[in-house]
């Protein structure tokens, strides 16, 4: 095995480019994305994923860890189509992570243009390759895969490998929720999918509470085509990142509460017990022999009542026939905004105008209510009982009154089968499960989840899991390179951030290599003399000659 050392030596490389010397150019930009195939490519990632992938193929061809490593490029961009996969590649970091071994750029002699031209896995195709693999070969991958196979393997495999990455927290805090997927009403080819109806919080409304609705509300009222997805997630406890562990998707009419238990199962059958510890969820998810059967697997559920169940109601009786006492808990207010800079005078007259404007239609409108906020809560802990008739093991419950400032009080109550130290904190640890509610508007709202372009389920399905895939890698990965205050952001905005991570000139000489700002190497460059000003000119336009020319990708040679 042969080895080149390249050695940093600035002062060297900047005294030969003046004499008209240089061997390489790079610009160390767009790498970040490049950086996160190869940690996954050089780490084993994508490789140990593959090897466990359910692949419906009984030849491989082409390599799974490249369809792995494509999904996600895809997913990463925004593109949801297969056909955005020639342009993508060419884009991304993808193919920067391949090279060299993958790709070189030829000449092609029927026009002259030099292309990157990409090393294929097997001797079938006739044309020169530009992409790693063809779209079509992704698409039918994606449609052929089982989707309760493919729920299965993100279950399982993916979760071992973010163990393996020690992307768990200690504290062990996950939550169970479901979202519904909307697609187009008028498009009845949706497999699998349902019909219902919605208000306009995109709440599903039966038939009994449409009827006890006023009749302005009722108007609101509209019909959507939907699936059902149920995740369980992990929070970290700053509330920084999250990732996803486990994703089914159902029929929008399916009942939501049979699938939390699969789920849960499956992921401490696959990375054993001690990692799930705390499992948050909403009322719609509440199931009796779910939550004894997670206490035998080492998993306390967190979780509020219903109005009129047995356990609420036998609490609320004790606590008066006990008379025991309440904790009053103020709720502080959030910090004011930072103040805002001075704002230039055209800028802060029309902001006067503005405010001005509101006040009058507001006085126009009339009183208002006081707003609906919370300034207080009182708690009261009864210790675990036995009480709940499907559930076979000690359940602990904290009766709560919220106190807003328009003086309403609301009465609800947290049951929980962890003996936690402090029972307030039943209420504080609680608090975090809206933070799921927001992953999913990221994922609808910024990261296309569901952006669907075809109405097969095994592809609603493929879109759904590889958008959560690629979410919770690119959270590891920020944390992995030091760039926590990227957690939690837009895809967009993330890429705006990653892109650029270092935008300086590397200019390569005789083994030696140094770094220039833009401005450094432009100065450099403008006071270099008439004739090395001319060789390096010469050099310059051999290396451009020899780059990437993507504009009208895919071409093919006569």
């Amino acid at each position: 095995m042969s080895w080149e050392a390249f050695e940093e030596d600035k002062a060297f490389v900047t005294e030969e480019l003046r004499k008209g010397e240089f061997d390489h150019l790079d610009v160390v930009g767009a790498v970040a994305e490049s950086d996160f195939f190869r940690r996954l490519l050089g780490e084993g990632v994508l490789g140990r994923l593959a090897a466990a992938y359910p692949t419906p193929r009984h030849k491989e061809e082409v390599p799974l860890w490249l369809y792995l490593a494509s999904e996600l490029t895809l997913r990463l961009h925004g593109a949801m189509g297969f056909g955005a996969y020639p342009y993508v590649v060419h884009c991304g970091g993808l193919l920067d992570a391949l090279r060299p071994e993958r790709t070189e750029a030829k000449l092609d002699p029927a026009t002259g243009e030099w292309r990157t031209a990409v090393e294929g896995f097997n001797h079938k195709n006739e044309y020169t390759r530009t992409t790693p693999c063809d779209k079509d070969f992704l698409r039918k991958l994606a449609r052929q895969t089982r989707p309760a196979a493919l729920e299965h393997w993100f279950g399982t495999s993916v979760v071992r490998e973010y163990a393996r990455l020690g992307a768990f927290d200690p504290a062990g805090l996950f939550a169970a929720d479901g979202t519904y997927l909307f697609v187009p009403l008028d498009n009845d080819r949706y497999e699998d999918s349902s019909v219902l109806r919605f208000d306009e919080h995109n709440h599903p409304v039966d038939k009994a509470d449409e009827e006890k609705m006023p009749p302005e509300r009722r108007k609101r009222l509209r019909w959507r085509r939907c699936y059902r997805a149920i995740t369980l997630s992990h929070l970290a406890p700053a509330g920084d990142y999250s990732l996803r562990c486990g994703t089914t998707v159902l029929p929008g009419k399916a009942a939501e509460c049979p699938a939390v238990r699969p789920l849960v199962e499956r992921f401490v059958g696959a990375v054993g017990s001690g990692v799930l510890k705390l499992l948050l969820f909403d009322r719609g998810l509440l199931d009796g022999p779910a939550i004894a059967a997670f206490k035998r697997l080492g998993v306390d559920s967190l979780f509020p009542l219903k109005a009129g169940m047995d356990l609420w109601t036998d609490a609320v009786a004790l606590a008066q026939h006990e008379r025991l006492p309440w904790e009053h808990h103020p709720i502080l207010p959030p910090p004011p905004l930072p103040p805002r800079p001075d704002r230039p005078e055209p800028a802060a007259r029309r902001e006067a105008a503005r405010q001005r404007t509101l006040r009058r239609k507001r006085e126009e409108a009339g009183p208002r209510p006081p707003r609906r906020t919370l300034e207080a809560v009182d708690s009261l802990w009864l210790p675990p009982s036995r009480v709940w008739a499907t559930c076979d093991v000690p359940v602990a419950v904290l009766l709560l009154r919220n106190h807003y400032a328009n003086g309403e009080t609301l009465d609800w109550a947290l049951a929980s089968t962890r003996p936690f130290d402090h029972p307030f904190d039943m209420y504080t640890a609680y608090r975090r499960r809206p933070d799921i509610e927001e992953d999913h508007r990221q994922e609808k709202c910024f990261w296309d989840l569901t952006a669907f372009r075809s109405p097969a389920f095994s592809l609603v399905v493929n879109q759904v899991l590889f958008v959560e895939l690629a979410y919770s890698l690119i959270q590891i990965f920020l944390r992995q390179i030091d760039r926590g205050d990227l957690l939690g952001r837009s895809r967009q905005r993330l890429l705006d951030a990653l892109l650029p991570q270092e935008n300086q000139v590397v200019l390569y000489y005789r083994q030696r290599f140094g770094f220039f700002t833009p401005y450094e190497h432009q100065e450099l460059l403008l006071s270099v003399k008439d004739g090395p000003r001319r060789k390096l000119l010469g050099k310059t336009r051999r290396l451009r000659r020899a780059q990437l020319a993507p504009p009208d990708l895919p071409w093919r040679t006569p």
